[in-house]
């Protein structure tokens, strides 16, 4: 499978919430790590249930790939967003504000399928764009 899944998973998967392109792009069930270290193995419904509420709390979400490197069945993605606050996020009011997140995503796949989705992002900041409480 060439790179342009990736952007397929930034942009159809995440942005939108793509069910028919997160068939194509990752295994059923498969492994979700978020930041802190907590580990869930969801079904493709389950993860686009996380997706789905992402998307009600940001909006207009386009994302950039700033880098990718690759080690054979083991893909890391350094990502920019920009997204529309709407609330519901960490208990900050709606504010329609414009925000940026950064992360870093470790893909693992078998079989041309994502099978471990790894995601460390920028919520301390994201939390600090929204507040400022840190200033």
């Amino acid at each position: 499978m060439d790179e342009k899944w990736v952007l397929q998973w930034f942009n159809d998967v995440w942005s939108k919430a793509d069910s028919s392109r997160l068939q194509v792009l990752a295994s059923d069930p498969f492994h979700f790590h978020v930041p802190g270290g907590k580990s869930y193995l969801l079904s493709h419904k389950e993860y686009l249930n996380f997706i789905t509420v992402w998307g009600q709390r940001f909006k207009d979400v386009t994302f950039r790939i700033v880098d990718t490197v690759k080690d054979g069945n083991k893909t890391v993605v350094i990502y920019q967003c920009h997204a529309l606050y709407c609330g519901g996020w960490a208990k900050i009011p709606t504010k329609k504000q414009k925000v940026m997140m950064t992360g870093m995503a470790f893909f693992k796949q078998q079989d041309g399928k994502i099978v471990d989705c790894r995601l460390e992002d920028s919520s301390f900041d994201l939390y600090q764009q929204l507040t400022h409480r840190l200033e």
